[in-house]
């Protein structure tokens, strides 16, 4: 698989590289980042000692490379949160507290981007039977959404 000099969306980071790759390579920009900045600051500071702190150079990040590590960031956050994680817990017996705990969010918060989540779901097996939620598996999401609170609407 080829990869681009410069990811330049998280659509683009999402279709050309695995998830694993993504992390490896926000990694390398976030530290090269890092030990930029930090020698910067020890510059800065009048307390730099290439003894002590490695006299190589360490650039800073270039303005495609800050877009590459923002672009990286939210594919990853997008991939790492997506709903279906949400999905899978509560079938596997989480609760929408626990839910709601764990991504610092109420429960009416979590049961509607649930109910969001699977209708879209739905919508896409209507159009495309082999993916999605099919009927069944939607009224059991929405019965999950409804177990235990008042109107989520």
């Amino acid at each position: 698989m080829s990869v681009p000099e410069h990811i330049t969306t998280w659509r683009d980071a999402r279709f050309d590289m695995p998830v694993g790759r993504q992390l490896e390579r926000y990694n390398e920009l976030a530290a090269k980042n890092a030990s930029a900045r930090a020698r910067a600051e020890l510059v800065a500071r009048g307390v730099y000692d290439p003894a002590r702190h490695g006299a190589e150079e360490r650039p800073a990040l270039t303005v495609d490379e800050h877009v590459e590590l923002l672009a990286l960031a939210e594919c990853v956050a997008r991939t790492v949160r997506h709903p279906s994680n949400v999905h899978h817990a509560l079938l596997a017996g989480v609760t929408w507290t626990q839910i709601a705990h764990v991504v610092d969010s109420d429960e009416l918060t979590v049961r509607r981007a649930y109910r969001q989540w699977a209708e879209d779901q739905h919508d896409l097996n209507q159009r495309y039977p082999d993916r999605g939620m099919t009927a069944e598996e939607y009224a059991a999401a929405s019965a999950r959404v409804a177990e235990g609170a008042g109107d989520t609407r």
